[in-house]
């Protein structure tokens, strides 16, 4: 039967974005769907009523999570609270499997439907998750196209969308620098700190200081992130922009970008890019350990070669970042290498609509 009640949970900046995509497309084809969740503005503008916003859930890297227990149990039971009351007919998790996963488990006890959208990183690491994962998951929404054989190996209901950053390349257009503030006609250089408050405070500073070995010639801007206050950003001595990451992104000489999901946007706006990240010590150690991949980017890992090059924690320094920066140059070999092999990326990942997908596979039986 069609759900009456759906409860979303989208715990990052990403996330809320595929969200309000797939809610869009949800209330399209069911307006009588009653929609409330867990996200952010882009879930909210969809037509959901969110009661808590992302920004005060995401806590990213082993050591910060470790830090933060406390906090996230008491997340957990009350977005389980909040599910009980709600009594929805099915629970949509939104990537965020940490936490996603351990509701998905609850609510599926209770005989709610669950499903997920964007598979957690079992390739990457922690294959063993998907013992529990068919436990809990009635259906699982993939948008790798090397992810749907790991279910179907072990019995699952798996779909493959498509990425839903390929309905967004096309929003990238427009005169969005006079509304940023932003006048000047040199060549732009967009910086991509992150959007979660651990990785600003790791990759801010690295960013700002790279930038300040730019030739005159370029104008460094930072691409503001939803969710965060404008002081997260005080002392920045370039232009910090909100709201128009992919319009800088699309207009942008060259990106520093770091590493998630906004790699990827990157490389479908066709835009030269270097990957870089840094956190902690432990974190890294740690993820070092478990991971079973060379690759830490999702353009590099999609196209199982090293595409874009990755500055990652004693490499990510400001003087290599702007030492590469130089071959991302118009005319350099680096950008033409990268834009050329941008263009199989594009293939990999199916066709525009994958919010419409997850709103079909949600209204069916």
């Amino acid at each position: 039967m069609t759900p009456r009640k759906v409860f979303i949970v989208a715990g990052e900046a990403s996330g809320d974005l595929y969200a309000g995509q797939v809610v869009r497309e949800l209330l399209k084809r069911e307006p009588s769907v009653e929609v409330r969740g867990w996200g952010g503005e882009e879930l909210q503008s969809a037509g959901a009523e969110v009661t808590t916003h992302y920004r005060d859930l995401a806590f990213m890297g082993f050591l910060e999570v470790v830090q933060n227990l406390g906090t996230i149990r008491r997340n957990l039971n009350r977005c389980w609270a909040e599910i009980e009351a709600f009594a929805p007919d099915l629970f949509l998790g939104v990537d965020f499997p940490g936490f996603n996963l351990r509701i998905a488990r609850k609510a599926k006890s209770k005989g709610i439907v669950v499903h997920h959208y964007i598979s957690p990183s079992i390739w990457a690491w922690r294959k063993g998750r998907l013992k529990s994962i068919r436990r809990d998951v009635d259906r699982m929404y993939v948008t790798l196209p090397f992810e749907t054989p790991l279910y179907e190996a072990v019995g699952m209901d798996v779909r493959f969308v498509g990425h839903p950053l390929l309905d967004l390349a096309d929003q990238a257009s427009g005169d969005w620098r006079a509304g940023a503030g932003l006048t000047t006609n040199r060549p732009l250089v967009a910086l991509l700190p992150g959007s979660r408050t651990q990785e600003l405070k790791h990759m801010l500073p690295v960013l700002q200081a790279a930038a300040a070995h730019l030739p005159d010639a370029y104008q460094a801007v930072v691409a503001g992130a939803p969710g965060q206050p404008r002081s997260a950003y005080d002392g920045v001595p370039f232009p910090v922009v909100f709201g128009a990451t992919r319009a800088l992104l699309a207009d942008a000489e060259f990106a520093w970008v770091t590493s998630g999901t906004a790699t990827l946007e990157t490389a479908l706006l066709n835009t030269p890019q270097l990957i870089v990240y840094k956190t902690s010590r432990l974190t890294y150690w740690i993820a070092r350990a478990l991971a079973n991949v060379r690759h830490i980017g999702l353009p590099n890992l999609i196209a199982k070669s090293d595409l874009v090059p990755e500055l990652i924690q004693s490499e990510c320094t400001p003087e290599a970042i702007a030492s590469l920066s130089e071959g991302l140059a118009r005319g350099g070999k680096e950008r033409e290498r990268q834009l050329a092999g941008y263009q199989s990326l594009h293939e990999l990942l199916g066709n525009p609509g994958a919010g419409g997908r997850v709103a079909a596979g949600i209204l069916e039986p």
